[in-house]
C-alpha cells in the first residue's frame, strides 16, 4: 500500500506540474470498438496533438467521471491510482459516452507572450481586450468525452450534465458513410457560437490538423472522410470581475474523442 501511495504522489505532482503546459485533456480508450462482455479501458490523457502522456484516476482532481448507454448512467468503481484509468466491463450492446471533469486548477503565465499564444492558438486574441501584463493567473477546469461502440447496436451522442460540451449531431452508425459530420458547443445547455474548434485526426500514422468555427447554432462540420481517430478541443474563455481567489481569467476546456474505421 506505502509504494501504492507513493506512485500516486509522484503522478499527482507531474500530472499537475506538466497540465498547465499541456494544451489538451482528453480520453482515450485502449479500444474504440469492443465487443460484448469485453472491458473498457480507457485513459486520460495530457499532451499534443492527440500525442500525451497517460494518467490514473485520482479522486481528489476528479469532480465527475461518468459512463452513459442510451442516456442512463451506469455506475463505475475506481480507486485512487487506477491505471487506466477507467475500467469497466461493458456487458450490452450499444453506444457508450464517457465523460469526465476535472477540478479547477490554477495557472500563472511566465509572460503576457505565452499568454497571447495561447490565445492565437485558440482563436481568442482580441487587441481590444487583453491589455498587455505580467500577472496572468488562470483558472482553468477540463471536460472530456469519448464515444465508444460495443457490437453493433448503434445509438448516438447527447448533451450530458458538462458546463461546456461537444455533441455529435449525426447517429454513430452514419460516421464511417459520410464525409463530414455535425458537431455542436454547447455553454451552460446553451449554442455556443464564434468558437473555434481544432480538430486532430490520425490515420495511418499521419496527423492531420484541421479548424472550424462554430455557426450562430454552436455548430461545424468536421471533416471525416477516410477515418482515423479523432481528437475535437475547444476552448471557452471569460474575464473574472468578482473573484475571491488570484485569477484573473477562467478557461474550460471541451474535448471529443471518436474513431470511425
Amino acid at each position: 500500500m506505502k509504494n501504492l501511495s507513493n506512485k500516486i504522489i509522484i503522478f499527482f505532482i507531474f500530472f499537475f506540474q506538466n497540465i498547465g503546459f499541456s494544451h489538451e485533456l482528453w480520453l482515450e480508450p485502449k479500444k474504440f470498438n469492443l465487443l460484448l462482455n469485453q472491458k473498457l479501458e480507457a485513459h486520460i490523457k495530457v499532451g499534443q496533438n492527440l500525442n500525451g502522456d497517460n494518467f490514473p484516476y485520482i479522486g481528489a482532481e476528479t469532480s465527475k467521471l461518468n459512463l452513459f448507454l442510451n442516456k442512463t448512467k451506469i455506475q463505475l468503481k475506481h480507486r485512487d491510482g487506477d491505471y487506466p484509468a477507467i475500467q469497466v466491463n461493458v456487458n450490452k450492446k450499444g453506444t457508450y459516452i464517457l465523460t469526465y471533469e476535472s477540478t479547477p486548477e490554477i495557472l500563472k503565465y511566465e509572460n503576457f507572450e505565452k499568454f497571447t499564444l495561447f490565445l492565437q492558438e485558440q482563436g481568442l486574441w482580441n487587441k481590444r481586450i487583453f491589455i498587455p501584463s505580467n500577472d496572468i493567473i488562470e483558472s482553468y477546469t477540463r471536460f472530456a468525452k469519448s464515444i465508444i461502440q460495443v457490437g453493433d447496436s448503434y445509438g448516438t451522442d447527447f448533451k450530458s450534465d458538462l458546463l461546456f460540451e461537444l455533441v455529435a449531431q449525426d447517429p454513430v452508425k452514419n460516421f464511417r458513410t459520410r464525409s463530414n459530420i455535425l458537431v455542436k458547443l454547447f455553454y451552460d445547455n446553451q449554442p455556443y457560437q464564434n468558437s473555434q474548434i481544432s480538430i486532430f485526426r490520425l490515420h495511418q500514422d499521419k496527423l492531420d490538423i484541421y479548424k472550424a468555427i462554430t455557426n450562430n447554432r454552436g455548430e461545424a462540420e468536421i471533416p471525416t472522410k477516410e477515418g482515423g481517430i479523432f481528437l475535437l478541443s475547444s476552448v471557452y474563455l471569460s474575464n473574472i470581475v468578482q473573484n475571491k481567489t488570484e485569477s484573473k481569467w477562467k478557461s474550460l476546456w471541451a474535448s471529443l474523442t471518436f474513431e470511425i474505421k
